[in-house]
């Protein structure tokens, strides 16, 4: 968002643009303070149901006088052609549709339609509304974690929803601390001579927690599967490419492998390291153990595009020897500067064995 305000604020103060923030905070105010530390001055709507339907943020969208979405996600000159186009041709707007979202609704909705995934995100939000106002019950956040989990599970590819568990999960989960800049802000605001805006909820320690990296280690590298179900998107290597090496010991007594991958990200595709590190994981065997997991360490930049490294050994369980192919999966997040959207994908990788 600052990025857009710095370049679109002189369209602003010229009459040629409007400019409207949309955010799919649980916590809207917390989207207030922050525009305030940044000085952005446009209007900050909030949609914490996901009435937009979106999966993944962010997102822009150009909106002619009609209501119409003429760019979604502009890049290059399409903020000069949109300004510079007629749209007296009304076109089609789009609409956006909304069933009640009071708490009984949505319960009986999830009653009667267990499968759908949109229905338990929007009751898992209103019950942790809830649970922030004064008619709140105890019960009402543990609800709201149960409703979102049952949301993912039935829609692992949803982004927005996956970070809202996150948010106030473990630090092994955490792409990344999502409020540690609160306190900074605040500082710099009292500092200016302004009173912070008020938060109504603050931050908890979950949310202010940066994440804890993974150590790998015997066996670690089959902790619970984030897909067992297989429901997030594959990347067939057209965003990421995969090379693998195989490399046997030299002790017949020892037939153990070390396998090498290397994960190169292709055309504009590049590494969200903010969103999280690169994992991968191997289909439970009964023939091999597997050790000494290494996954290179992310990199401090909020996006790159060096080759990602995944190490670990495969050895044979007592009284079984090597299988011929194994399989696994990555998973990882990335993000195409073509159209600028951001995704969480899986690729499965199939490895041969000498």
């Amino acid at each position: 968002m600052p990025g857009w305000h710095r370049k679109t604020k002189d369209l602003v103060s010229q009459g040629k643009l409007k400019v409207a923030g949309i955010v799919q905070e649980q916590h809207p105010d917390r989207a207030a303070l922050y525009m305030q530390w940044q000085q952005m001055d446009w209007p900050l709507l909030a949609d914490p149901f996901n009435e937009l339907g979106i999966s993944a943020v962010p997102i822009t969208l150009l909106i002619d006088e009609h209501g119409v979405i003429r760019f979604k996600n502009p890049r290059g000159n399409d903020l000069k052609k949109f300004l510079e186009s007629d749209y007296s041709a009304k076109g089609k707007a789009q609409k956006i549709q909304s069933g009640k979202l009071d708490i009984a609704s949505l319960e009986k909705i999830v009653k009667d339609s267990p499968k759908n995934a949109r229905a338990h995100f929007r009751l898992g939000v209103a019950y942790r509304m809830r649970y922030d106002s004064e008619k709140g019950e105890p019960e009402d956040f543990s609800k709201a974690v149960g409703s979102w989990a049952e949301a993912l599970r039935l829609n692992p590819n949803q982004y927005i929803w996956r970070r809202r568990i996150q948010q106030y999960g473990p630090r092994l989960d955490k792409p990344y601390s999502f409020y540690d800049w609160v306190t900074k802000a605040r500082e710099e605001i009292t500092k200016r001579g302004e009173t912070p805006y008020p938060l109504i909820c603050e931050p908890t320690g979950s949310e202010f927690a940066f994440p804890e990296k993974r150590k790998g280690g015997k066996g670690d590298v089959l902790a619970k599967h984030p897909d067992p179900e297989g429901k997030i998107t594959r990347d067939a290597g057209k965003k990421v490419t995969c090379e693998t090496v195989v490399v046997s010991s030299t002790k017949k007594s020892s037939p153990a492998v070390r396998v090498h991958l290397s994960f190169q990200v292709a055309g504009s595709s590049t590494w969200t390291n903010d969103a999280g590190e690169l994992s991968f994981h191997l289909e439970e065997s009964d023939e091999v153990s597997v050790h000494d997991l290494k996954i290179s360490d992310l990199p401090k930049e909020v996006s790159s595009n060096e080759d990602r490294q995944v190490e670990f050994e495969l050895r044979p369980k007592t009284g079984k020897t090597l299988p011929k192919e194994i399989s696994g999966a990555a998973f990882y997040y990335i993000c195409t500067s073509d159209d600028g959207v951001c995704e969480y994908l899986r690729q499965d990788v199939k490895i041969t064995l000498p």
